[in-house]
């Protein structure tokens, strides 16, 4: 429901709401980075927010929160109107994937976390899959009881958002000890399995040591870069693949097969990213798919080969997906540096989805040079960045090891 209630503008002007509401193209685009500002700048007090309080309560009410925001686009009637929601869907939107980032690396051990983080991020394949299908079934109803095709999208998505969120609440937990569908040796189990860490708290130090590391940048650089990949493939594809010839409901159910490889990929990455317990190789490789998907998108002019080159890439982003998002999770052993380490990461990523969101002008349709060429650039940069920080990493565990004897033991990175 995450990325389903982010990106559902992409459908929803393919079904009419750019002419509805006398949009201009630069509005439309701002209306879509108006979700990515507040979504940037809410991530790091979210996070102190769920450490500090019930994790349970705050992630199931800022579900709830967005699918009411969701709901309330509908009735939207003009460029303001809906920039102020879009503005609440970022706020509210901030602290989830932070906030189960964070959660999931107090319960699986780094090399479990890959396939659950697979998991988890394919569900946003699965969004994908069922936008094109829920958009044209909201575009066959447009005119019922006097709503537009894009306003039964956004009520479509927000009803079940608000419905999961209180199945949610019911369903998280912020203690192993307070679980109630587990067993008591099962209690045990997982507290053998991952010893409580010492709480520490979010300080102004906490903050400036996370500022100071290079770490959190190079994971974030690398995060920023992917991010405007999967925000452009998320928001843009069902107008992409318009300009290939296909109709506009014909467009809306091509992205449902993309979305199917791309779960298939997720769980792929996340099967190998477990398996051989090493990230930056399987991002570097996902990176490259993703470059070559946008530069045979440049240069093959039949549908269908457009259209294969859409797999290559989306395959590309799922890939290295699960590796990219929870790399930063468990490289920081501290509690609150962990904390605020991941949510910065994630609001450092998340300026990728402002860079996206102005790149596809309808100026440039049918083609999207433009748009094509800096995802080829990003997806090329973000795989050298993550190769040398893989290698820094690398090299920074060899010294450890020498030094082991005299130092003590110390904390592995995971390269």
């Amino acid at each position: 429901m995450d990325y389903l209630d982010r990106a559902n503008l992409g459908n929803a002007e393919l079904a009419g709401i750019q002419e509805d509401l006398h949009l201009t193209s630069v509005e439309l685009s701002a209306a879509i980075s108006a979700f990515f500002i507040t979504y940037i700048i809410c991530e790091v007090p979210s996070n102190i927010i769920l450490k500090r309080t019930s994790a349970t309560l705050w992630l199931s009410s800022l579900m709830m929160f967005w699918g009411f925001v969701t709901v309330a686009m509908a009735f939207s009637t003009g460029f303001k109107g809906l920039v102020i929601a879009r503005f609440l869907l970022g706020a509210a939107e901030s602290g989830y994937i932070p906030g189960v980032l964070y959660k999931l690396s107090q319960i699986y051990k780094p090399q479990e976390l890959g396939l659950r983080l697979a998991l988890l991020l394919s569900t946003a394949s699965l969004a994908a899959i069922a936008s094109g299908p829920i958009a044209y079934l909201a575009m066959r109803l447009s005119g019922t009881w006097g709503l537009a095709g894009w306003q039964f999208l956004f009520i479509f998505e927000g009803v079940p958002t608000i419905l999961f969120s209180i199945l949610s609440f019911f369903c998280l937990f912020d203690e192993v000890d307070r679980v109630t569908w587990l067993s008591d040796e099962q209690k045990a189990l997982q507290k053998s399995r991952i010893p409580p860490q010492p709480e520490t708290q979010i300080t102004l130090q906490t903050l400036l040591t996370v500022i100071k590391d290079w770490k959190v940048w190079a994971f974030g650089v690398v995060y920023m870069l992917t991010a405007v990949n999967m925000t452009s493939a998320v928001v843009f594809f069902p107008v992409i693949i318009h300009g290939f010839g296909f109709s506009s409901s014909t467009s809306q159910l091509l992205t449902a097969p993309p979305g199917v490889w791309a779960a298939i990929m997720t769980l792929t990455g996340g099967l190998l990213t477990d398996r051989y317990r090493k990230r930056s190789p399987l991002i570097v490789l996902g990176l490259l798919l993703v470059a070559l998907g946008y530069f045979l998108l440049l240069f093959l002019q039949n549908p269908m080969g457009l259209y294969a080159a859409i797999f290559i890439l989306v395959g590309g982003i799922a890939f290295q997906a699960a590796a990219v998002v929870g790399w930063s999770s468990i490289n920081f052993p501290d509690l609150a540096i962990r904390a605020t380490a991941v949510a910065m990461v994630v609001m450092i990523g998340n300026v990728g989805g402002v860079i996206a969101a102005y790149i596809f002008p309808d100026t440039d349709g049918p083609h999207y040079v433009f748009g094509k060429c800096v995802n080829l650039a990003c997806a090329l940069t973000a795989a050298f960045v993550a190769g040398l920080t893989g290698y820094c990493l690398y090299k920074e565990n060899c010294r450890r090891d020498l030094n082991e004897k005299r130092d003590g033991e110390q904390f592995r990175f995971f390269y």
